[in-house]
């Protein structure tokens, strides 16, 4: 009850006063200074070491990371009243997709989200403030899909949970044009994936996508990698951690569903926005993805915030976190319109 309160009374402190109160001297990376509010969250926030849980102790790290986000909310709730409907799915009943429908809908539309945590993390429930506030900043429906987890479900599980996701939206009216996909982190990922394949396969294409810094390429060898190697929420060695739990086989490196460097862009993808921070070791690949659509003739906008860090987006009580967030939603907003 005292950490809550020591961080309510954080949320409401003046930056200014925060600068006189907690002298710290940030370094400049690549020209750049992380934001000072969000660089004192990161200092006080436990370095859970990833790399070293086994796989017998994932289940215990995911209950209490959920516990941790639940208690100490990092994300604004939304302005106005968000009702929310779970569905089962699959034809065991056991595949859930949440519906979150705001106050004001201004188009018949559906978001399919994708909750980030590199696959082994997370779950609807974590992202669910986060959601909240995305449909209503939309107005627009959303559809947070709780898929299976790795490394009890590896490549390509997720990607075949997502597509029954599609085609449940499809066979409950929606057209695919009316669709969007989006995630965060490892969700964005997801929904790129699922891009491909539907694009591959010569299924419908959904009309855009919002890919919240991705991940995109297995090797983890980008500059952002070793300039962004710890210190700033996600690590490298936690991103390794995270593909070796995902990753199924070694074959799995040349599909260009899970390694998204290897897309084939013979055909074209859908509207694409993709959003990268400056404090992110996922930056560069991301930024890199972004080139190789943009290369091929696709409709891709980069939207870059170089004084963010990886998971800024479920951080919107941060005031730069929520400056950020309501931007890249206004400019995916009006690509949504146009469904």
């Amino acid at each position: 009850m005292f950490r809550i309160l020591l961080l309510n009374i954080f949320f409401s402190m003046p930056v200014w006063l925060l600068k006189l109160i907690y002298l710290k001297r940030r370094t400049p990376i690549r020209g750049r200074l992380v934001d000072f509010q969000s660089s004192v969250i990161l200092d006080v926030m436990p370095k859970a070491e990833l790399h070293k849980v086994s796989d017998s102790s994932i289940q215990g790290v995911r209950d209490s990371i959920a516990k941790q986000r639940l208690k100490y909310r990092l994300s604004l709730k939304p302005k106005n009243k968000v009702i929310k409907k779970d569905h089962f799915i699959t034809d065991r009943e056991n595949l859930l997709l949440r519906e979150y429908i705001p106050k004001n809908i201004e188009k018949n539309k559906a978001v399919l989200f994708f909750h980030g945590g590199g696959y082994v993390l997370s779950s609807v429930k974590t992202h669910d403030e986060m959601v909240s506030f995305f449909s209503d900043n939309l107005g627009a429906k959303v559809f947070s899909l709780d898929y299976s987890l790795a490394p009890e479900n590896k490549y390509p599980s997720a990607l075949n949970e997502a597509l029954s996701a599609y085609e449940w939206l499809i066979s409950n009216g929606y057209r695919p044009e009316q669709i969007s996909l989006c995630g965060d982190s490892a969700g964005a990922h997801l929904a790129a994936a699922l891009t491909h394949y539907l694009v591959a396969n010569n299924y419908p294409k959904p009309q855009s996508q919002l890919l919240i810094y991705p991940m995109c390429d297995p090797s983890c060898s980008s500059e952002s990698y070793t300039l962004f190697e710890e210190n700033y929420l996600l690590t490298k060695k936690a991103m390794i951690w995270f593909w070796d739990k995902l990753i199924n086989s070694k074959d799995n490196i040349d599909d260009e569903c899970l390694n998204l460097m290897k897309v084939n862009l013979e055909k074209k993808l859908p509207k694409t926005i993709i959003v990268t921070a400056g404090f992110d070791p996922l930056s560069d690949e991301a930024e890199k993805y972004a080139y190789l659509l943009h290369e091929k003739g696709n409709n891709v906008k980069q939207l870059h915030y170089p004084s963010m860090f990886h998971g800024f987006a479920s951080m919107t009580r941060l005031n730069s976190a929520k400056i950020a967030v309501v931007d890249f939603l206004t400019e995916y907003k009006l690509s949504l319109i146009h469904i």
